[in-house]
């Protein structure tokens, strides 16, 4: 049956491709956003959707003029800089508590809440981002009476139209276009890869679960592979003349040397990753530069 939801994070990678997968199972969908958020992920589907400015309007009063089924919280902000622990509270806690607090009062039955694998390491860049993520997977705990609190943690999630920003988009573009040569770390870290189409299906299966079906899921392929592999299983699979400089730079400060999903809740579901690493760059080739 088709559900009214609250998705934040739209305009994000992870969002934009869970928001056509809802509008496609013909789901009600409002967005909330910021006035200046980038919609070129999702500009097709703006006529679809319900959106609000957040920047606009208070929250409360989205809740009260909606009677939402779900919210599936994707929105976060990752900064690195150590000085922002404020903004990255405000972004992580204080904003996603809110929506919980409204949701609850308004008796939305679920809540799914978007949670990082990354591990809290003192000293990382990273430590500010992961810290408020479980600040607040950790304060719902309190709301759990009157709402279904469902977190799911993802692996290293990839594919089509990421930033190029990002290690492996970074390196697809790069090996396809050849250029000379690419500076990298040892690459030694090992992670739990898993393609974008994964991952929407992971969220769209735990959307239809009941109560009482679990509140903790990972989707991950359940195997850490060294980011070293998957570099060079796409210099292979480019066909690219690209030089691979492994270890021309500095290990990032507090790199966690392997992360591994533990899926088994997930598969219980019924859930199934259907991509390999390998079909999944070959896929993100295909879709984005094979014209």
């Amino acid at each position: 049956r088709s559900m009214n939801i609250l998705l934040t994070g739209a305009t994000g990678f992870i969002g934009s491709y869970l928001l056509k997968a809802l509008i496609k199972k013909h789901h009600n969908v409002t967005i909330i956003k910021r006035k200046v958020s980038n919609m070129r992920r999702v500009q097709e589907v703006l006529d679809k959707v319900q959106v609000y400015d957040i920047d606009k309007i208070n929250i409360e009063k989205i809740f009260d003029e909606n009677k939402f089924d779900a919210v599936i919280h994707c929105a976060a902000t990752y900064i690195r800089d150590t000085e922002t622990f404020f903004k990255s509270f405000s972004a992580n806690v204080f904003f996603p508590m809110q929506i919980l607090e409204n949701a609850a009062r308004t008796k939305v039955k679920k809540f799914i809440n978007t949670q990082t694998s990354l591990p809290l390491i003192k000293g990382s860049p990273t430590y500010n981002y992961v810290f408020s993520k479980k600040v607040f997977a950790d304060s719902a705990v309190a709301y759990s009476d009157n709402i279904d609190f469902i977190n799911i943690t993802l692996g290293y999630v990839f594919g089509p139209y990421e930033d190029k920003i990002k290690v492996l988009p970074f390196v697809i573009d790069s090996c396809i276009k050849n250029v000379d040569e690419i500076n990298l770390t040892s690459c030694k870290q090992k992670r739990d890869f898993i393609y974008i189409d994964d991952v929407i299906e992971a969220y769209l299966k735990i959307l239809k679960i009941k109560k009482g079906q679990g509140n903790n899921f990972e989707a991950g392929l359940g195997k850490a592979v060294a980011l070293k592999e998957v570099v060079i299983n796409i210099k292979k699979v480019t066909h690219s003349k690209t030089k691979l400089n492994f270890g021309a730079l500095l290990q990032r400060l507090g790199e966690p040397k392997e992360i591994k999903s533990n899926n088994k809740t997930l598969l219980a579901l019924g859930w199934k990753p259907k991509f390999s690493i390998e079909r999944g760059i070959k896929n993100i080739i295909k879709r984005e530069y094979k014209k």
